[in-house]
């Protein structure tokens, strides 16, 4: 009885083998058996994913880098390439490298007067400086035209337990095993590694006196200190040196006596506080937009005293002892790795750290509208400094911090919130920790998907969502691999993250060297993973914006020429409309200019044999010699690369009651979108048939259609019938439904 199974989404993309008999899943109805290179589309569709353009060699392919973004704003993005003890730096596909000017000339231009005729009763201000030449550097010129590199301290090992948080142009970086640090972009060509020094952004003041004005009898010593305000980020300074007088008792002072406190101006401050010391406490007395202060006997404010210098992340050895910025003592600071901190965010106009090998519970949050300070006063005051110790019946390391309307806190057992009261996260009253659910996070940065946390569990095998539900008030989810959890079985996911524009995909770098996808949009149902190989094994990805899309980024460790090479590689746009905009191959480069033979450039494909798409013609078994191939014609538009092929295998095509049926499937139709049509059916014991080309004039057509394609099956009676289709050439191929005729043979 013949009868006709559409399918008309693939949005449940690869499914488990387990589940191929549960056609009553809804999930069934638009899963797969096999999609491997290709790709969910939100809108129900597959499609052959792009392939992988390079970028360049790792400096030391022997080796393990890391890839990092960096991202000031959508038009300021970079792909930083983590190595051992460097850093290098990628922008729009290419590695930055020094310009033919870079460090100054050797030759100096003469000085010369010209005399400017000025125009009677016109003021000219020639005061403005011009921006000096920068003077000539042996040493940077010796640069000029390698890859802008700067020196770290970070060893291969310890590159995949990096944590960093960006805010403008300052990434900060966390690893348990060295002082917290920033990098900070000047320039394309400029860029700093240092060690954060936690203090407030305004020194302050400088020399201090205190000068008493009346009558010596009844004396008592008088003890005072200031602090500058930043005339920008409103910052409090760190204490003075404190300055100590004699003067009379408070309850003897006449009219007119007085203490007169002065100080050295301190740059761009907008104020300054005056505390003066009641039984060792300093409380607030003043406030002067001046440098001076005139105490007629204010009573101190002893809710308001005078910050409290911290850094949880060192001690100090009283024994050793050194001036201070503002005069005063302070102390040598002892490193100790054990406060390290190993993780770090933004939450609330804060900078947020937390685990360090003595405290992995604790979080520590800066000032608020700060980054480096940790200051408190003594009562705590709403914006000071925060120290919170998360408390579990085991000790649970934290691993992630992720800011969301509450700060969610990712440790190795749980999830939890952290906020305070009216959801403000304050010193006083301090945040309260609120344990949502039970799982525990692997060491892989979540990523935020609109109000959504996708997370890997702490096995590394499984990947969650995690969101906020107004009715509970508290954050849950779902397992996300529950269904394709095949692809995960005995391995972990070593690297994540999430290409947001145009197809909204989870890119999973797993332990074998595969590549797991999941297309993900919660509230539209589309929840599809696949899978991708290479000629080779990823090891990094990284995703950042490049135009109006975000592009994925990976390093690709490759066996070439019998070497082991690991190369950065970027998957250029999905977005085509012809077959000379598309970029089906992988470890691949292209060229456009005028019609040429010889393609040369390909030493890094040495000995390899590749595929060529060249003005739309298809050239397979080219081998390159001496970083060569040449073609039988010359052609402007040409992609050469490594090949890969793409392959999609529907579930089992069942009725009601034909399980354990044998079945035949006669024809498909496939309905396509801006594709080529010569891709490959898989019949009867694997074989291969490539599909004709009814639509296109000639094999160098660079056209794509869009319809309907009418395929005939090469297949056999059997009670598992499925479409198994392959495009193992660089052409686009996007499907939008398949529609099968099955009839059930009278066989015995």
């Amino acid at each position: 009885m013949p009868y006709k199974v559409t399918q008309k989404s693939f949005t449940g993309g690869e499914l488990s083998p387990a589940l191929y008999a549960r056609n009553n899943l809804v999930k069934y109805e638009s899963g797969l058996k096999t999609l491997k290179n290709g790709f969910v589309r939100q809108e129900g569709c597959v499609s052959n994913r792009s392939g992988l353009e390079l970028v360049g060699e790792t400096k030391d392919s022997l080796k393990k880098s890391r890839l990092i973004p960096f991202s000031f704003n959508t038009e300021q993005t970079y792909m930083i390439e983590a190595g051992h003890k460097y850093f290098r730096f990628i922008k729009n596909g290419a590695y930055i490298v020094y310009p033919d000017d870079y460090g100054g000339s050797e030759e100096l231009e003469p000085d010369i007067d010209i005399e400017v005729p000025v125009e009677p009763d016109i003021d000219i201000d020639d005061t403005e400086e011009k921006p000096p030449k920068e003077p000539y550097d042996p040493e940077k010129v010796a640069k000029r035209g390698l890859p802008v590199e700067i020196e770290t301290p970070y060893k291969e090992e310890e590159l995949s337990m990096l944590k960093f948080a960006q805010n403008a142009d300052i990434l900060t970086i966390c690893h348990t095993k060295h002082e917290p640090m920033e990098l900070s972009r000047y320039s394309h060509y400029d860029w700093e590694l240092k060690t954060i020094y936690y203090a407030p952004v305004i020194k302050p003041p400088k020399n201090l006196k205190a000068v008493w004005s009346g009558s010596t009898a009844n004396p008592r010593k008088y003890s005072y200190l200031v602090t500058a305000i930043d005339e920008e980020t409103e910052q409090e300074s760190n204490r003075s040196a404190v300055v100590e007088v004699n003067g009379r008792i408070e309850s003897y002072w006449a009219v007119g006596e007085k203490m007169t406190i002065s100080f050295d101006e301190v740059s761009k401050a907008s104020e300054y506080n005056v505390y003066r010391s009641v039984n060792g406490i300093f409380g607030f007395i003043g406030t002067t937009t001046t440098t001076s202060f005139e105490d007629t006997k204010y009573e101190p404010d002893m809710s308001t005293t005078a910050p409290q210098n911290k850094n949880p992340f060192k001690i100090y050895d009283p024994k050793e002892i050194i001036e201070s910025a503002g005069g005063g003592t302070a102390y040598y600071p002892v490193k100790r790795p054990e406060l390290y901190p190993s993780v770090t965010n933004y939450f609330q106009q804060r900078k947020v750290y937390a685990n360090s090998k003595a405290k992995p519970q604790t979080i520590w949050a800066t000032q608020t509208g700060t980054s480096n300070n940790f200051n408190i006063s003594s009562p705590l005051s709403a914006t000071d400094a925060i120290t919170l110790t998360i408390s579990e019946r085991q000790v649970n390391d934290i691993r992630h911090l992720v800011a969301m309307n509450d700060l969610i806190v990712f440790t190795s057992k749980a999830e939890w919130k952290v906020n305070g009261s009216d959801n403000i996260f304050s010193a006083s009253p301090p945040p309260v920790p609120l344990i949502q659910s039970c799982h525990g996070c692997s060491h892989i940065p979540p990523i935020v998907s609109g109000n959504m946390i996708i997370f890997v569990q702490a096995g590394g095998s499984i990947v969650r969502d995690l969101c906020y539900t107004y009715v509970s008030d508290s954050y849950d989810g779902d397992e996300l691999t529950i269904f394709a959890n095949h692809l995960f079985e005995g391995k972990q996911i070593i690297d994540m993250d999430y290409s947001n524009e145009p197809y909204r995909i989870i890119w999973c770098i797993l332990s074998d060297g595969k590549l797991a996808g999941l297309t993900y949009n919660r509230k539209q149902e589309v929840c599809g993973w696949h899978r991708h190989e290479t000629i080779g094994n990823f090891e990094s990805v990284a995703v950042i914006r490049e135009g109006f899309e975000d592009i994925a980024y990976f390093i690709v460790q490759r066996n070439i020429n019998n070497q082991v090479k690991r190369f950065v590689e970027r998957m250029p746009s999905r977005i085509i409309s012809n077959v000379s905009e598309s970029f089906f191959v992988d470890c691949g480069l292209r060229y456009n200019g005028k019609p040429v033979k010889t393609v040369s450039g390909l030493e890094h494909l040495e000995n390899e044999t590749v595929i060529v798409c060249a003005d739309g013609i298809v050239i397979t078994d080219l081998i390159v010699k001496n970083g060569k191939i040449n073609l039988h014609n010359a052609a402007s538009n040409i992609v050469v690369g490594l090949p890969y092929e793409f392959e999609l295998e529907t579930l089992n095509i069942e009725s009601e009651n034909t399980f354990g049926v044998k079945k035949i499937i006669n024809r498909v139709n496939f309905k396509v979108d801006k594709s080529r049509e010569d891709f490959f059916v898989v019949g009867a014991e694997g074989t291969e048939i490539q599909n004709p080309r009814k639509f296109g004039k000639t094999l160098s057509d660079k056209t794509l259609f869009s319809g309907d394609v009418e395929a005939g099956i090469f297949s056999k009676p059997k009670e598992e019938a499925t479409v198994h289709i392959k495009q193992k050439y660089p052409l686009p191929l996007t499907i939008l439904s398949i529609t099968s005729d099955v009839s059930i043979p009278n066989v015995a």
